[in-house]
């Protein structure tokens, strides 16, 4: 039979954690060494560390030798890139989400718009908010400055953890067997990428506070804001219309800063909850969505520190003729610089030099 934890957390019959409470998620998931999925502890079962990129995407791509970069620019290696997992949940994450993915992406734009309108929009989605909380779950393990003279700060010492609470709870839908309602979703995109080989076939970034995200791999990447309700995409929708073509990686980085930015921008905010009917033993995850309207005036001095934060080591590599990379760079710090389309409302096609051209 169900049952409510004294911190407020729910368990099932076999104490399983179905909802974690702020309070429990915060000490044992963000500033603990338990599972990020069950909660267990290392000295209570088995640990099979869980990679952050997944493992079959550092295979495919040949990435197990090479490097992400951190937020304070330090680059570290995916295969010793990992976040605490017991054995049980990363088998279990395997089975149910990173095999499904994997095979939807085996074909790049071909298969994976298929799977996700064939009904698992909802897969995906999960499968992009783990690439996030574990993003930023890592983070508390490296410092905010590189020079330990500077002070020992961890890059997560700056997060405010509750706003990963619902990313949580929708993320390990696929342990808890929750229903998600539609309304619980945010904005997701799946797009048509530039391929051109080598280095520049995966890529993945993410913004802390908006909540946004984007991955590559090879011809499609997906993007995604994870607390917004759809809201952003509701604003987007138009724009991303104009794209016509396949986008290169810095125009998938710009969309998800736009969406990012229309997320922070929203006036009226969704607010989320489980709701655990202990009869029933149901769990929903629901959100509130009020109606959809934007802040005004907009911050553009914002819009232009994400996007350059997002495109900083890709512009020497931008293309805009008459334009220096410092005239490039003075642009987009101001705000209101697009790689997406020309002052006649085209797409651009030529806006990116490939690493390995």
């Amino acid at each position: 039979m169900w049952r409510k934890d004294p911190d407020g957390s729910f368990l099932d019959s076999n104490n399983r954690v179905l909802w974690f409470s702020l309070e429990r998620f915060v000490r044992d998931i963000c500033l603990g060494h338990c599972c990020f999925i069950c909660g267990a502890s290392p000295d209570s079962v088995a640990f099979n560390d869980e990679h952050v990129i997944p493992e079959w995407i550092l295979r495919r791509f040949n990435l197990f030798d090479d490097s992400i970069t951190l937020p304070n620019g330090v680059r570290r290696r995916y295969d010793r890139y990992k976040v605490p997992c017991c054995a049980a949940c990363n088998s279990l994450m395997g089975a149910v989400v990173e095999t499904a993915i994997s095979e939807a992406c085996r074909d790049g734009i071909n298969s994976l718009v298929p799977f996700v309108s064939s009904g698992n929009a909802l897969k995906l989605f999960v499968w992009m908010g783990l690439l996030f909380l574990k993003t930023h779950l890592k983070d508390r393990e490296f410092r905010f400055n590189v020079d330990s003279r500077a002070g020992g700060d961890k890059i997560g010492d700056i997060y405010e953890w509750s706003s990963l609470h619902h990313i949580h709870s929708l993320a390990r839908c696929f342990y808890t067997d929750a229903i998600v309602t539609p309304e619980a979703i945010g904005s997701m995109m799946v797009v048509e990428a530039q391929d051109h080989g080598g280095s520049d076939t995966f890529d993945y970034c993410d913004l802390y506070s908006p909540q946004a995200s984007a991955v590559k791999l090879g011809n499609v990447a997906v993007i995604a804001v994870m607390d917004d309700s759809q809201g952003a995409l509701s604003y987007f929708q138009s724009r991303l219309e104009k794209c016509t073509g396949p986008l290169s990686r810095i125009q998938i980085r710009e969309i998800m800063v736009e969406c990012g930015f229309l997320n922070l921008h929203l006036k009226n905010r969704p607010e989320f909850a489980t709701q655990c009917d202990m009869g029933r033993e149901e769990m929903r995850i629901v959100a509130f969505r009020p109606q959809l309207e934007l802040l005004q005036p907009m911050d553009y001095c914002l819009r232009g520190e994400m996007l350059h934060y997002a495109l900083k080591p890709f512009i020497p590599r931008i293309q805009m003729p008459g334009h220096t990379a410092e005239q490039i760079e003075t642009a987009v710090k101001a705000g209101k610089a697009t790689f997406l389309v020309d002052e006649n409302g085209q797409f651009v096609t030529h806006a990116f030099a490939p690493l390995d051209e």
